[in-house]
């Protein structure tokens, strides 16, 4: 669980550490379409965030992958708004600190301000994550997906709460997803590879 949720937080923020487990419920469904927001990301970046996911397709090796991850990362992360960067930052060092809980009230601050920013979403899902609250990681990772479906360290993220509630062939299913955008993500790789050879013959 501990590597897990490493590989998570390393998957939704490049720049931030962002009782009993409660597995996610086994026919879990997206949310109805009028509870779920389908909004693109801020257009502005869109066109950059195009350009980088096709050199991320053609990427020869880990490093160049993990670079052009990292830009696509940062210009998810932005807002468009000084005051809701810094609340971002400020989250971000709740984080660090070992401060979920006002992470979390920070997040959803920004989120009662600007509730199209879709990476706001995916760092609250680490959090929850961290916090064991599976059915409220999921629902923000599928927020996340359903604002931006390439948003692969949101599938990964699916990917690890479906294998925590002892669900492989789901788990392996998000993690093929991911892989497919981002092919180099190497915890990702070797978890669907062990996936793979432990349930090998088992219908997955």
């Amino acid at each position: 669980m501990r590597a897990a949720f490493v590989i998570l937080l390393s998957l939704i923020s490049v720049s931030a550490a962002f009782g009993q487990q409660r597995p996610p419920a086994r026919d879990a469904r997206p949310p109805a379409r009028e509870e779920t927001q389908r909004r693109v990301p801020d257009p502005r970046h869109q066109p950059r965030v195009d350009q980088l996911f096709e050199r991320l397709a053609a990427a020869a090796t880990e490093a160049e992958a993990a670079g052009i991850a990292d830009q696509i990362a940062r210009l998810w992360g932005r807002t468009g708004s000084d005051t809701l960067d810094l609340l971002m930052d400020r989250a971000q060092q709740a984080v660090q600190g070992g401060d979920g809980v006002t992470a979390l009230d920070i997040i959803d601050s920004i989120l009662a301000l600007k509730p199209d920013f879709t990476e706001a979403y995916s760092r609250r899902a680490a959090i929850h994550f961290q916090q064991k609250d599976m059915d409220a990681a999921m629902r923000d990772l599928r927020q996340t997906l359903a604002m931006e479906p390439r948003h692969f360290q949101a599938l990964a993220g699916v990917g690890m709460v479906y294998q925590a509630g002892g669900q492989p062939k789901l788990a392996l299913r998000a993690f093929r997803e991911a892989l497919k955008l981002n092919p180099h993500m190497k915890g990702i790789r070797q978890a669907a590879e062990k996936l793979t050879l432990e349930h090998d013959g088992q219908g997955i």
